[in-house]
């Protein structure tokens, strides 16, 4: 009895100085060296990039406006408001606007980034409103469809959807079989969904708060295909009953993101106006002349679906957000929870041990390694779309490579990160209240979502041979040298350029023996080289990662204490790499064994170089929160014991 009561004696203030069931406690005393304040400060603006101010004032905001408390206790109906909610205050406090994609995209993923860790249901449709539906109408449509009715996206007071997707046609829209036939003599598309395969399908927006909707179809004038379109539709009358020929159908209950109203939707011969073609680059006159300059329907397609490129860097930014509000809760909580140290009493920190260690460390190292690529891709974005480059088709095409590899990487680690901080906090980590179920089921929504992450691991593969073979990407190649070392740069230069060199050779020499021996490309592809395409890619991005973190450190260079901890965080990131993909390095010759016993050393020793530091830098530099206005206490622990009962608390409030 006595040894419960003691035990109970520890353990008790850890769960009680927390609000909510929160764990994100703060580091225990004894916490190891330090890195300066002067040093975290400059490591959070430089890996933050962007936006410093407004991300401050939205901070600021989330911790005093009611409209973000927490409330776990919910139906479905209600979490739903809330959501909507949320996006409407962000929206109309001018965090984001759909004409951002003119002259500043970077504040919209910045926008996306800061919301997810609010809200990930409201960040859903939020990137839904102005990436998806708001952006599409911008890009595609012309004055006819701007003016007042853009004003109206940004505040949301015009609620859209993006109706692409459909149900037998997931991942191979363009032979999708909803179809716009223009009737001459009405002056007015028909819109229509012919089979249950065409019925559109998880739609977000459209089950609840939907009034218009931006409909893909095959456009048929004169008895003539012209391919895929998009048309801005009024999906629900301003009493938002559905209007005529439109079934809206809810998807019902999810896994997560039950705050997102997903739907399906059916169209039975809608008649809209010819108006309704979202025209900017094919016109339809009242005398049924169909004009467009590009030729090719798969083009037309292509020039459509452009937006879901600025929509994979939105969910790459709402993943990696949400993977780095774990790994503050894990950190701080593994820091803070004592276990049973050498004495036998719980007077040691779980974090002082190695399997803590062993798996948070790495993640941290990951996170501020797709930090870096991320904005590498986001910067490439903005140079293309409304900087230098914007005119340049070559540049478009990396772009496209870029944002089709950084999208799987981020949402994967998101994933990976949600479930083993989840485990390292063990039962605590369990409590919704610490967000672990949220990031979870968020980035799998982020892995599927704007393209499968597999499908575009191949797109990326696809696209880089056929630059490779037209000479206008070569992989760099590097000798190896004379000793691997843990912290060079020419041995991470070696192994990451090295590797990529080698898959992508080999990729296409299998395919070229297999069309020598009369295959087609399809088989070689999809039934016998899956693995060589998912591996070519994956070692495409992350060499890409790892120069840009080179980049990003030589130009920091003037700084001794930056360079060396931005330095300490590529080598465990490396390392960390390399030890997931020992087998591969090892059997392809770029390590001996004896190499490759050493490369997980390095490994280790990299996350024991890395932890002391490690709640410090994850607190300040990944900058997930602005500063508090007053004292931690100043509603009083009572108060937040009551709102803990009624499953009720402020963001991240501890």
């Amino acid at each position: 009895m006595e040894r419960t009561s003691a035990r109970l004696a520890v353990l008790l203030p850890q769960l009680l100085s927390v609000d909510s069931g929160s764990i994100a406690g703060q580091p225990c005393s004894n916490q190891p060296a330090k890195i300066s304040e002067s040093t975290l400060l400059k490591l959070k603006t430089l890996l933050v990039h962007d936006h410093h101010e407004m991300r401050e004032k939205f901070w600021n905001m989330v911790h005093t406006d009611p409209t973000f408390k927490q409330s776990f206790w919910v139906t479905i109906e209600e979490e739903r408001e809330n959501s909507f909610a949320k996006l409407k205050k962000v929206a109309r406090e001018g965090f984001i606007s759909v004409l951002n994609f003119r002259d500043d995209p970077l504040k919209i993923f910045a926008a996306h980034e800061l919301m997810s860790v609010v809200d990930y249901s409201a960040t859903t449709k939020m990137t839904v409103q102005f990436n998806l539906f708001g952006g599409t109408v911008l890009k595609l449509g012309t004055d006819r469809h701007h003016g007042d009715f853009l004003t109206q996206i940004d505040q949301c007071e015009a609620v859209g959807c993006f109706a692409l997707t459909e149900l037998g046609f997931g991942n191979n829209a363009v032979e999708m079989q909803t179809t716009a036939t223009y009737d001459q003599d009405t002056d007015s598309f028909i819109i229509n969904s012919p089979t249950t395969l065409s019925q559109k399908y998880w739609i977000t927006n459209s089950a609840v708060h939907a009034q218009w909707v931006v409909v893909f179809a095959q456009l048929h004038v004169k008895g003539v295909n012209e391919g895929i379109h998009g048309f801005l539709v009024r999906l629900r009358n301003p009493d938002m009953t559905p209007c005529k020929g439109i079934s809206i159908h809810d998807m019902g209950a999810k896994i997560g993101c039950n705050g997102v109203d997903n739907g399906k939707l059916i169209f039975d011969h809608v008649r809209v106006p010819r108006t309704s073609l979202l025209d900017s680059t094919s016109k339809l006159n009242e005398k049924g002349e169909f004009t467009c300059p590009i030729t090719s329907k798969r083009n037309r397609f292509l020039v459509l679906a452009d937006q879901l490129l600025s929509g994979r860097l939105c969910i790459a930014s709402m993943c990696l957000a949400s993977s780095k509000t774990s790994l503050i809760t894990a950190l701080r909580y593994a820091s803070s929870r004592l276990t049973v140290g050498p004495t036998g009493k719980s007077d040691t920190p779980i974090f002082d041990y190695q399997i803590q260690q062993r798996q948070l460390v790495p993640l941290v190292a990951e996170s501020v390694a797709m930090t870096v690529g991320l904005n590498l891709v986001k910067r490439t974005y903005h140079e293309t779309t409304v900087g230098a480059k914007k005119n340049d088709e070559s540049a478009h095409k990396w772009l496209v490579i870029l944002c089709c590899v950084i999208k799987p990487m981020v949402t994967w680690h998101s994933e990976r990160t949600a479930a083993v901080c989840r485990e390292r906090c063990g039962g605590q980590g369990y409590l919704l209240v610490n967000k672990f179920g949220f990031a979870i089921t968020g980035s799998h929504a982020g892995m599927t979502a704007e393209g499968d992450n597999a499908v575009l691991m191949q797109k990326v593969s696809k696209e880089v041979l056929a630059l490779i073979q037209t000479g206008s990407y070569k992989p760099a190649s590097a000798q190896k040298p004379k000793q691997i070392s843990k912290n060079c740069f020419s041995t991470y230069r070696y192994l990451f350029r090295t590797r990529e060199n080698i898959l992508f050779s080999g990729l296409g020499k299998s395919i070229q023996k297999g069309m020598s021996e009369g295959k087609d490309i399809f088989e070689i592809w999809m039934k016998e080289q899956s693995d060589a395409v998912q591996a070519s890619a994956r070692a495409f991005g992350e060499k890409i990662v790892v120069e840009e973190f080179i980049r990003v450190i030589e130009e920091n260079s003037g700084d001794s204490e930056v360079r060396a901890v931005l330095a300490s965080i590529l080598a465990s990131y490396v390392w960390f790499v390399v030890e997931k993909d020992l087998g591969w390095f090892v059997t392809s010759g770029l390590l001996t064994p004896e190499e490759g016993k050493t490369a997980v050393e390095f490994s280790r020793q990299c996350c024991k170089d890395l932890a002391p530091v490690a709640v410090d830098f994850v607190s300040t530099a990944f900058g997930m929160r602005g500063e508090k206005k007053g004292e931690k206490g100043e509603r009083g622990e009572r108060e937040r014991r009551k709102e803990t009962e009624k499953g009720e608390g402020y963001f991240f409030d501890n």
